[in-house]
């Protein structure tokens, strides 16, 4: 064979392989690259779904504080209640949400107030021991009513903005009408107490809430963890001293937080305590992963 001809093959046999090994490498850089964003995707959703659980788990804790500073205040300081004292206490967290910490202002205020609805939504919804079960007769309302009772403050909160609401919580047309008025019926009750039992400006403020941290008990997972977090927030000390300052209380009383054995919160009336468990806070964290909306996982296997 001629030399000028093997000297063309072999050309030619070279181009190809250069073109066969480009594309190879091609091939490598693509899928690297491809692989990289899905994996900066994912754990850019396992970061997002991690803020808005904790958000979750803070936003609930508040509420459960709130509700429970409302049958603090109710006894302390006699408000008059009409109707059941439960449902006049979750009104008093709800409002207490908007007028203590004025989050309306907050990009994610309506989300943190679906948090709170979804919460219960997935009390009611989650398989109970027969212990845990609320029933028809208890003092409390049932979990389902809780659940769209708090859908349709939010919504009427702002129905203008927030009509996402109805769809997001299946609030039927038939409630969601009232909900403007029951959210201002709600509103002006709370600003009416706050109005007419505020301490004046000439009294001196004699009594304090005082809150205490019990060590978290030693089975409950991330128990330290969850106990500096609560104390960096800082949200406990803020609502004590807020309404230390803003109510004549007519004594000394206490914020606990302490291992329960139960996920639960109560006030005292005789000891002048209102206790929030370690249990219930931890309680929340497990309920956020439950919902889609807060974990991708739940809705794309792929996004673990």
């Amino acid at each position: 064979m001629p030399t000028c001809r093997l000297a063309v093959i072999a050309q030619y046999l070279h181009s190809k392989l250069n073109g066969a090994l480009r594309w190879a490498l091609f091939l490598s850089v693509a899928s690297s690259a491809t692989l990289y964003a899905h994996t900066q995707t994912a754990e850019h959703k396992q970061e997002q779904a991690a803020a808005e659980q904790l958000r979750f788990v803070t936003t609930n804790a508040e509420f459960t504080l709130l509700h429970e500073m409302g049958h603090l205040l109710i006894h302390e300081l006699k408000l008059p209640v009409l109707g059941r004292e439960e449902d006049a206490a979750d009104q008093l967290g709800f409002i207490g949400l908007f007028l203590i910490y004025d989050r309306q202002q907050t990009p994610d205020f309506p989300m943190r107030l679906l948090d709170v609805a979804d919460y219960w939504r997935l009390e009611w919804q989650h398989t109970k021991d027969p212990d845990e079960m609320i029933h028809a007769w208890d003092s409390h309302a049932l979990d389902e009513q809780r659940f769209y009772n708090i859908a349709c403050l939010a919504y009427g909160s702002d129905p203008e903005n927030l009509e996402w609401i109805i769809e997001m919580t299946g609030l039927p047309e038939e409630r969601a009408f009232y909900c403007q008025d029951e959210y201002e019926q709600a509103k002006y009750a709370a600003l009416w107490f706050r109005e007419h039992f505020k301490r004046s400006p000439e009294q001196p403020i004699k009594h304090h809430i005082r809150v205490i941290y019990d060590p978290p008990p030693y089975h409950l997972d991330g128990g330290g963890d969850l106990l500096e977090k609560v104390k960096a927030s800082g949200e406990l000390e803020a609502v004590a001293e807020r309404a230390s300052e803003f109510f004549a209380l007519p004594r000394n009383l206490t914020l606990r937080v302490t291992s329960c054995g139960a996920p639960d919160s109560w006030y005292n009336i005789n000891s002048g305590e209102l206790t929030l468990c370690y249990e219930r806070i931890a309680h929340f964290k497990k309920l956020a992963r439950k919902l889609p909306r807060l974990n991708p996982a739940l809705l794309d296997p792929q996004a673990q």
